[in-house]
């Protein structure tokens, strides 16, 4: 029972964060929607910031699934690449609210926590260099470390997305110059 009260705060928490995004988020808020006590929601997560890690950590679990799901139709390095970026940036632009404070006030956020081999960040990391920057580093002739490429793509990618979020525009059209930008670096190796 209490784990399906858990489940539904954390549901009931990612609607909130994705429709008013963390400052605007209201615990009382929530409490309502879910229908439980302030009370326990404190007692089951502790803050209001361990609950938006959760929905953090629930988000990037869901898309890494997505990603893998996807990926398994594919060999192109190139091309999956482009497939990643667009699952990228269909869950920035999901979830901006949820996440625009954290992307644009604290570029570190995401590494905070990363680290931490059960931490789902950490085995996207080694999956994406692995299966895509690796054989795609080894296809240009470059020699950086596969997990050293991630973390350059993944700089540019979140840059870009961090410029639409403060400018508008169509974050979409932005994968294939992602791409391009990306392979521009590698290819100066």
């Amino acid at each position: 029972m209490q784990e399906i009260k858990r489940d539904l705060i954390i549901e009931e928490a990612t609607n909130l964060f994705i429709r008013d995004g963390y400052e605007n988020m209201k615990i009382v808020d929530l409490a309502k929607n879910a229908g439980v006590s302030i009370g326990a929601i404190y007692s089951m997560f502790g803050s209001k910031e361990a609950l938006y890690n959760q929905y953090i950590m629930g988000q990037i679990e869901f898309y890494i699934a997505m990603m893998e799901q996807v990926l398994e139709n594919h060999t192109d390095p190139i091309e999956m690449l482009r497939v990643v970026t667009r699952i990228k940036f269909e869950a920035i632009m999901k979830n901006k609210n949820g996440i625009k404070e954290n992307l644009m006030s604290d570029p570190t956020f995401y590494l905070h926590a990363s680290f931490d081999d059960n931490n789902p960040l950490m085995h996207m990391y080694m999956y994406i260099s692995e299966k895509i920057m690796e054989p795609l580093a080894k296809s240009l002739g470059n020699t950086m470390q596969p997990m050293e490429l991630f973390f350059i793509y993944d700089g540019l990618t979140f840059g870009i997305a961090k410029y639409w979020i403060l400018t508008g525009g169509d974050l979409m059209r932005r994968i294939n110059q992602s791409i391009e930008m990306f392979l521009t670096i590698l290819k100066k190796d």
